[in-house]
């Protein structure tokens, strides 16, 4: 199995909005892999081919929203988690805790921020990863 050194790191985005995704490939898709899921249940049959590092989520998505999924996946990865979302007010902090959301940011995501967050959950994830070694 290669180093997480050795590859390139991989995000899986959930979203259901195609300018947020197209966001995400642009101020993401040179640096990292990214894969795109359209809605949760996609996103969690795409774990095992996908391997992400970092898993971005929109708060609503249709079908099951953005905390019922990531509780889902936490059954199968503990990579960290940032949500998204343009409706703040939709997840409480509490549950943000609960359900070890390491980030959060509000739509439209300013692209520097975006790329800051990433940066800094993904480096900590590498560190988290090379401890457990």
């Amino acid at each position: 199995m290669q180093n997480l050194q050795e590859r390139q790191r991989r995000i899986l985005a959930i979203d259901d909005d195609p300018v947020t995704l197209a966001q995400f490939r642009e101020v993401l898709g040179e640096r990292y892999k990214v894969f795109f899921a359209l809605e949760g249940e996609q996103a969690i049959e795409m774990l095992d081919d996908t391997q992400p590092d970092l898993i971005i989520i929109d708060v609503r998505l249709p079908g099951a929203d953005g905390p019922q999924i990531v509780r889902k996946l936490r059954r199968y990865t503990s990579v960290p988690v940032m949500m998204v979302s343009s409706y703040p007010q939709d997840v409480t902090e509490d549950e943000l805790v609960r359900l070890h959301i390491h980030s959060a940011l509000i739509k439209p995501v300013d692209p520097e921020v975006l790329e800051i967050e990433v940066d800094s959950l993904l480096d900590l994830h590498s560190l988290r990863t090379n401890e457990a070694l």
